[in-house]
C-alpha cells in the first residue's frame, strides 16, 4: 500500500506561534563539517520531508540527534535505518549528513533538518532523487 502525505503551508490563523530557540552549544555554532569527497554508491527515488528543530516537531530535546547536535546546521537529514549514521547523501544537488533515523513508521523516507527556518520544510516535501554516497 502506498500512502501519499500532502503537506500544505499553514494559513496565518494556523501558523504556530514563534518559539524560543534552545541554547546551542558553542561547538554547534562553528561551521558545519565539510562533506568528504565521496563516490556514488546508489541512486534511488525516495519520499523526502523537512522538519524544524523545535520541540513541537520532534521531542523535548530537538537539538540532540543520534549522531550528535544538529542545531545550527542546515546539512543534516534523518535517514532510513539501512544507512549508517554519518553517511552522506545528495538530495536536490545538496550534500546532507545522516545524523538521525526516521521513525519506524516512516522508514524509507529522508527527513531534512531545516533548523529554525519555518518555510523550509515545505520546499523539500515530495518524491526526490536521492544519491547515497560512499
Amino acid at each position: 500500500m502506498l500512502l501519499f502525505l500532502l503537506v500544505y503551508p499553514p494559513t496565518a490563523a494556523e501558523a504556530l506561534p514563534p518559539t524560543t530557540a534552545p541554547e546551542v552549544p558553542e561547538v554547534a555554532t562553528k561551521v558545519a563539517k565539510e562533506a568528504p569527497k565521496l563516490e556514488v554508491a546508489q541512486v534511488l527515488t525516495a519520499y523526502v520531508t523537512g522538519y524544524n528543530t523545535v520541540a513541537g516537531q520532534t521531542d523535548s530535546t530537538p537539538c540532540d540527534a543520534m549522531g550528535g547536535n544538529i542545531c545550527g546546521r542546515m546539512d543534516t537529514v534523518a535517514c532510513p535505518r539501512e544507512l549508517p549514521l554519518h553517511s552522506w547523501v545528495l538530495i536536490e544537488g545538496k550534500k546532507y549528513e545522516c545524523m538521525d533515523r526516521t521513525a519506524l513508521k516512516h522508514n524509507g523516507r529522508f527527513d531534512i533538518s531545516c533548523d529554525k527556518d519555518m518555510k523550509c520544510p515545505y520546499t523539500h516535501t515530495g518524491w526526490r532523487k536521492v544519491t547515497v554516497l560512499k
